[in-house]
């Protein structure tokens, strides 16, 4: 098979899933709200940094606010995610290709499409809890795929990529492709001026708009805030990231499980009891979650890696597969699964170890148990849509996929500010929900994008107080949202509770709408 026909075969089956999965991966309301509303802002008045609280690098939000010019359109943000996908999906593909052959090149491009890219969590690929985050991905896997075939312009056309979006995820990336080419004996000075290309349109928003020293460490002190949070903590112990003891002991004991399994059945194949062999892998792998199976695969890896390079049985390409692969999951090192942080880097680090598995244990045995992990994966993960349904409803801003158990709650708030709030009125959603000033066209005078704990932590309830004070929004609406993913269940209860006072006093409740669960409304009594 040549590579047109694969590409075709992969083209093929993206576009099957971007039309099922259009919209429906992620939170709309949660996951996706600042990431379509700064966009929009920008290009009414606001300013990064100036008015707007930046976490990651600039360039995913200006591209975006370039293309809202054209449509403010919800809809031209996912085609353009599912856009840098589906480039990172021909990447991965010669990347794949570079090691093995088109029938395996195929089979993991596959399981990045079916796995990764159309996660249904808050980390896929296209509806990107943070664009910027998205174009270093793409940086990364462009890196990747010129230190392979020696593409020193690309190379450092892509590292300027992660610049401009993850500083953090550039500097370990840089230092590997640097220490590769060096290695090497590669000349690279003159390839190195394109490593400036995406930071120089980047800086050059910062001068058109006069954002100064001053203003970048106030926002700078306002991440280091951020990152010091209890909440934020909180959050990542969730996703494994930190050694939780109890999640930790989980991990060991999915391990385990995920062991005996390979153990038992390659007892049996090695016993020539083939059958035998392959019901355990199909069986077992039922009876465990696989999409959380490999949570301590950074240890596994090391345990197959090590004895490869003792033996020195492994190439410097596959190394810095290995390396890319880390980086990649590094966020989430502990919990490497298709529905965290490390989503994003998943099918890499498997196919690394596949790829090593091979010169240790018997090829058919390896294609059967990779094959079946990928396939049992895929089906964790489309049972995710089925748990999770999505309904649809029209905007002014292009149709939406709301979560089943919000959607009628989000339908009859987005009506009632259609109905209520007049032009010249603006008002702000709680915890969050910047998705209905979007959807409304209304600004909002904040620096902080949400009111989550994390963001009470971060710029102090205090100053939000004053903040509330000075901006005095005609309304306030209260979305229900359960923030206990960073540690505290409910503003006004469990949080913000003196923030909550300042709108009991100086706002009446003007309506209420739900059955169990409500939406409440809070209108300014002077202004």
């Amino acid at each position: 098979m040549t590579n047109k026909k694969s590409l075709l075969i992969i083209s093929i089956i993206f576009i099957i899933f971007s039309v099922l999965f259009f919209g429906k991966t992620g939170n709309i309301l949660i996951d996706f709200s600042r990431e379509s509303f700064i966009p929009f802002q920008m290009n009414n008045g606001k300013y990064l940094i100036k008015d707007i609280f930046l976490i990651y690098g600039p360039f995913g939000y200006i591209f975006n606010s370039i293309l809202y010019k054209f449509s403010l359109n919800i809809n031209i943000l996912l085609v353009l995610a599912h856009t840098i996908a589906y480039t990172i999906l021909i990447l991965f593909f010669f990347i794949v290709k570079k090691f093995t052959n088109q029938t395996q090149a195929l089979l993991f491009s596959f399981a990045l499409i079916s796995v990764s890219i159309f996660s249904n969590s808050t980390f896929s690929f296209v509806m990107p809890y943070s664009y910027s985050t998205l174009w270093a991905i793409l940086g990364i896997y462009a890196t990747l795929y010129s230190i392979i075939y020696n593409k020193k312009n690309i190379l450092f056309l892509s590292l300027g990529l992660i610049l401009a979006n993850k500083i953090e995820l550039f500097i370990p990336c840089a230092l590997i492709s640097v220490a590769y080419l060096i290695y090497k004996k590669e000349r690279f000075a003159k390839n190195s001026l394109f490593l400036f290309i995406f930071p120089i349109l980047s800086f050059g928003y910062m001068l058109m708009n006069n954002i100064n020293i001053a203003k970048i460490a106030n926002n700078w002190a306002y991440l280091k805030n951020m990152l010091e949070t209890s909440s934020l903590k909180y959050l990542y112990q969730g996703m494994g990231t930190f050694f939780e003891k109890e999640y930790f002991i989980y991990n060991i004991l999915n391990l385990l499980k995920f062991s005996a399994i390979i153990m038992f059945s390659y007892i049996f194949y090695l016993k020539k009891h083939k059958k035998l062999s392959y019901a355990t892998i199909l069986i077992g792998f039922l009876y465990i979650n696989t999409n959380f199976s490999l949570n301590l695969a950074f240890f596994i890896s090391l345990g197959i890696i090590l004895p490869l390079l003792f033996k020195k049985n492994i190439t410097s390409e596959e190394i810095i597969l290995y390396l890319f692969s880390l980086i990649l999951c590094s966020k989430a090192i502990f919990a490497i699964n298709c529905l965290s942080y490390s989503n994003f880097g998943y099918v890499i680090l498997i196919f690394f170890m596949y790829l090593q598995l091979l010169k240790l244990i018997d090829k058919n045995w390896i294609n059967f148990t990779f094959i079946s992990f990928l396939i049992i994966n895929l089906i964790g993960n489309s049972g995710n849509y089925l748990l999770n349904p999505k309904e649809k409803i029209k905007t002014s801003i292009g149709n939406l996929w709301i979560n089943k158990y919000d959607y009628e709650l989000f339908k009859k708030t987005n009506d009632y500010i259609g109905k209520n709030i007049k032009d010249e009125e603006n008002f702000i959603v709680l915890p969050e929900g910047q998705i209905f000033n979007l959807i409304h066209k209304k600004q909002y005078p904040y620096f902080n994008s949400t009111f989550t704990p994390l963001d009470f932590e971060t710029f102090k309830e205090e100053n939000l107080i004053q903040k509330l004070k000075e901006t005095k929004p005609d309304y306030i609406i209260f979305f229900p949202r359960n923030t206990m993913d960073y540690g505290k269940s409910l503003i006004c209860y469990d949080y913000a509770v003196n923030f909550c006072k300042i709108i009991s006093n100086n706002y009446t409740k003007t309506e209420s709408f739900g059955d169990n669960i409500k939406v409440t409304v809070y209108k300014i009594k002077n202004k």
